[in-house]
């Protein structure tokens, strides 16, 4: 039996680049809630089916004004958003919540793959998830163990979808959306041709360099650490990490490792797999290794499973990553340099990047658990943003704003 929606108004604000929101709007309307859609852009336009569609065309000094006007007359109880690190979103999430709205933030699951996040008020350092066990226990309490959902997805269906809404957006933005600015630092075109001639033309290149970097890590008798690369176009990194980006994470780890790791250890530095590699990372890290003197044990990766690296690393290194997670998961020692959601006592290494090389220890299995066991409770849920896991996705969400959230509502600042 569905839960009754009757009564209650959602605003829907930009979502994935899929057909996700609508049939999240969908699954809202057959419980008998109201939606309605606000539209930025012509890639919001391109994906969205259904009625509720209220384009917004004002700069972006005019859209709380308006975005509180419109709340106001609609009687919105609710409002989602993909992220609230964008302006648009955050200004949006900052208003709904004067206004004594709930505030719904969608990403994609920190369990990943297979599992979809939906926060109340905000997601990672913004999150208001537990930071105690006291209170992850309280969550976790009767909770199942965790399951492992799984969702038939296709990258190229992912990135079709991408080039379509990045391309609606450049074609008719000046017509029908004058004033529409992406968030993201990087020009689609500057994206797309960083794929094609670094991914897809450099293809062989690439897969050669792979296996010879998947030989040398399987042959390395001493500790094996990681450090997977995060984009500089993720809010996470954006807004909760320390200072200066992905690079500046690469130096300072590098250099760490160079002056307080023993002798015998390696240091995997493995670039994000949606990095578009037009700044030149596989130079910078070796030029910081070879001034740092461990070019000899500082090891380049572009590609390969890392999921499988896991259960043997020595440790993993992350700003905030939800890799940082799945190593947990894995058994391997963590330290997270950045806010993040799983950085606790008995999981996360807690004193310092310069010990973490001889000191870091593996997470406490039960720990560990509680914190899973709580997060599939209260703000995970399985689905995905394309493929087979949308409709099971969106059925889920749609429920999951319909019940009660898993902590009080977050009053409006004075």
């Amino acid at each position: 039996m569905e839960t009754d929606g009757r009564g209650r108004v959602f605003v829907l604000l930009q979502g994935p680049y899929s057909e996700f929101f609508t049939e999240l709007a969908a699954a809202l309307r057959r419980t008998g809630s109201e939606v309605r859609r606000v539209l930025f852009c012509p890639g919001d336009r391109l994906f969205w089916r259904g009625p509720g569609a209220v384009p917004f065309r004002g700069r972006q000094d005019e859209w709380r004004g308006w975005l509180e006007a419109f709340l106001r007359a609609e009687g919105a109880t609710d409002i989602a958003m993909l992220g609230d690190g964008r302006r648009l979103h955050d200004e949006a999430a900052q208003a709904a919540c004067a206004l004594g709205l709930r505030v719904h933030v969608v990403e994609l699951g920190y369990l990943r793959p297979g599992w979809l996040t939906l926060e109340p008020d905000g997601t990672g350092g913004r999150s208001r998830f537990p930071r105690d066990w006291a209170g992850i226990a309280a969550l976790a309490e009767g909770a199942p163990e965790l399951s492992a959902p799984r969702f038939a997805a296709s990258f190229v269906e992912y990135a079709a979808k991408d080039v379509a809404f990045n391309l609606a957006n450049l074609l008719a933005s000046w017509a029908m959306f004058p004033h529409y600015r992406r968030h993201s630092p990087d020009h689609p075109v500057t994206e797309w041709s960083g794929w094609i001639w670094n991914k897809l033309l450099r293809a062989a290149a690439r897969a050669r360099a792979l296996r010879a970097a998947e030989a040398r890590i399987a042959a390395h008798e001493g500790p094996v650490f990681h450090l997977p690369l995060q984009l500089d176009a993720d809010f996470q990194m954006r807004l909760h990490a320390p200072p200066g980006g992905v690079a500046a994470l690469m130096e300072r780890a590098i250099r760490s490792f160079a002056a307080h790791a023993s002798a015998e250890a390696l240091l995997v530095v493995k670039v994000h797999p949606l990095d578009h590699l037009w700044a030149g990372w596989r130079w910078k890290i070796e030029a910081v290794a070879q001034e740092a003197g461990v070019s000899a044990r500082c090891l380049y990766l572009d590609g390969g499973n890392l999921d499988a690296m896991l259960p043997r690393a020595a440790g993993v290194v992350v700003a905030n990553s939800t890799v940082g997670l799945s190593a947990l998961r894995a058994g391997a020692p963590v330290i997270a340099l950045g806010t993040a959601i799983y950085d606790l006592p008995d999981l996360t290494f807690q004193h310092g990047l310069d010990r973490f090389w001889r000191e870091a220890a593996a997470p406490e299995p039960g720990r560990l658990d509680l914190l899973l066991r709580a997060l599939a409770a209260s703000i995970q849920l399985p689905g995905g943003f394309d493929g087979e896991g949308v409709k099971p996705g969106a059925a889920a969400m749609a429920a999951r704003m319909l019940a009660p959230p898993p902590w009080p509502r977050r009053e409006a600042a004075a």
